[in-house]
């Protein structure tokens, strides 16, 4: 793929900090034990009230100047190029995910009608269409041998969770009933993930919420990808931005996507080669596009 767009010169911008434990903006200390952000209202009423954290050390965060993450500056610069961008067959790309050998699988569910799954192997000038699977999808991942695992949308009566093999065989891998299962992921262990409509437990400590900068406004989050160092990058679907944010939560970058002319962006995936892949709506009655991008190393 060729080099077509270079990214905006790289500069850091100014964005106040969030409390961790309110969620609210204005943050100016840092338990360095816990590893937290804190507003004053909870370093006093809360933090500073508990016995095991009285000796905790908290440092304003003026005086922390070690890393990014610690600092109310976070770096504008995400995608340092553009490199490629190609047309779909679909209006939106409303979600991707991408395996070896230049595969991406392409999904377009905004209409419960009209549910279309593509496989397509992305070639130097075009997109290949290798195949089309008019299924009833919901939601779907792909396990660590390229095989497409998914549930039907919620007005099937049965949603039991299928598998598209590497030869194209569809079967039934699991039967969830009574549950109704509405999201899936496959982990690095290859173990499969859900998530269910109703009756959910949630067994896990919340490790962090991140409601976006306040000067922002409306935070509206579409989709995410994971890099390899564990930076989560966020897809801000309202404001047409990228936010990177670590895996504690704090922002470490957030980038408009306008100036590089990717517009209404709707899905992320990364590759092999450790590329962004940005889905994106049809503009005017055209179909959707997807953009192959290159991330800042220091964030891969």
């Amino acid at each position: 793929m060729e080099k077509s767009i270079k990214a905006a010169t790289l500069k850091k911008e100014q964005v106040l900090v969030s409390c961790h434990v309110s969620n609210g903006p204005g943050a100016k200390w840092k338990c360095k034990e816990f590893d937290v952000f804190m507003c004053r209202a909870c370093k006093e009423k809360g933090h500073g009230k508990l016995k095991y954290s009285q000796s905790h050390e908290v440092a304003t965060i003026n005086d922390i100047q070690d890393t990014l993450a610690d600092s109310t500056e976070v770096w504008s610069e995400i995608i340092t190029w553009v490199l490629n961008s190609y047309t779909t067959s679909v209006p939106t790309d409303s979600f991707l995910s991408c395996s070896i050998d230049d595969i991406v699988y392409i999904f377009y569910n905004v209409k419960l009608t009209e549910c279309v799954f593509i496989k397509g192997k992305i070639l130097k000038a075009s997109l290949k269409v290798l195949q089309t699977y008019p299924l009833p999808m919901f939601n779907f991942t792909l396990n660590r041998n390229s095989e497409v695992i998914f549930t039907n949308i919620s007005s099937e009566k049965k949603s039991p969770v299928r598998m598209i093999s590497s030869s194209d065989e569809i079967r039934i891998v699991m039967d969830p009933k009574p549950m109704l299962l509405t999201a899936l992921h496959v982990n690095k262990d290859n173990e499969l993930l859900y998530g269910q409509a109703t009756g959910g437990y949630i067994t896990e400590r919340l490790k962090f919420s991140y409601r976006g900068p306040p000067r922002l406004g409306v935070f509206c989050p579409h989709s995410f990808a994971i890099t390899p160092i564990d930076n989560i990058v966020l897809l801000d679907n309202l404001n047409n931005a990228l936010h990177v944010l670590n895996s504690k939560g704090i922002l470490l970058a957030l980038q408009s996507l306008v100036k590089l002319n990717i517009v209404i962006a709707s899905a992320l995936c990364i590759d092999n080669e450790e590329l962004l892949l940005i889905g994106c709506r049809g503009v005017d009655g055209q179909t959707g596009k997807i953009h192959v991008v290159k991330i800042a190393d220091r964030f891969m």
